[in-house]
């Protein structure tokens, strides 16, 4: 059975409710979100009173290397989404990726990867070695893509919410003077939801390019997945049938 190596995802939707948490970040208005007195703190790694961003996401890849899950990116200015399901006793993987009307999917199955062909209506996929390559990311938990989006600024612990019957710690960090680098974005407010097992559940990160355009980027990652989604164009092969591969 082929087991990708994981480094890993998504991302709080912006507007979604229950998600207010105590925080030290000056002109933010915040309310408390009840947790239970008996609910367990959720660890999270230190180094100099700060948050240690990478060990809080090599924990994460190391969280998800034996689960299965979906994995959501959504990034706007341009907008553009990354759609990551394992099935890990399964063997499955599919990968989708959209920019604007564009969308681009593949699954793996084995050592087999199944491309959909978008611009021929003749051809429905090809067929390819793997060969352990995943398309469109550079890992699939999404760790890769994280530690490049949630650098410049340092993190610290805000509070713990309660979020789909989960207790979750939640780090952030805020930066308000408006500074721009010639080489990189500056982050304008980015939070992020950890579990006790140490996966990222959700992100909300916003920031602005050197240009001065505005970055935003929502991950969440949904554990517990039973079977990954097949797409039309594979019907005939769907791995999930008997025989079909």
């Amino acid at each position: 059975m082929w087991r990708p190596l994981t480094v890993l995802t998504v991302a709080l939707l912006a507007g979604c409710s229950g998600l207010v948490v105590g925080g030290d970040a000056p002109g933010e208005t915040v309310t408390p979100a009840p947790v239970p007195d008996t609910a367990t703190d959720v660890p999270v790694p230190l180094r100099n009173g700060t948050v240690d961003m990478d060990r809080l996401l090599s924990r994460h890849d190391a969280a998800l290397a034996e689960r299965s899950y979906h994995r959501r990116i959504v990034r706007e200015g341009p907008q553009n989404t990354r759609d990551v399901w394992v099935d890990r006793d399964g063997g499955v993987v599919r990968v989708r990726q959209t920019f604007g009307p564009l969308v681009d999917d593949s699954v793996l199955v084995g050592n087999r990867e199944y491309t959909n062909v978008r611009d021929d209506p003749d051809t429905d996929y090809v067929i390819r070695p793997s060969e352990g390559q995943i398309p469109y990311v550079r890992t699939l938990s999404g760790g890769a893509f994280l530690a490049q989006v949630l650098t410049g600024g340092e993190y610290r612990r805000l509070g713990t919410v309660q979020r789909d019957g989960r207790t979750l710690a939640v780090v952030g960090t805020n930066r308000t003077d408006g500074a721009l680098s010639p080489s990189r974005n500056a982050i304008l407010s980015s939070r992020v939801y950890v579990d006790r097992a140490g996966v990222v559940r959700y992100v909300d990160h916003r920031a602005r390019r050197p240009d001065g355009s505005n970055l935003t980027v929502e991950m969440t990652i949904t554990t517990g997945l039973e079977r990954v989604p097949v797409p039309w164009w594979l019907r005939d092969a769907d791995p999930y049938v008997s025989g079909s591969m």
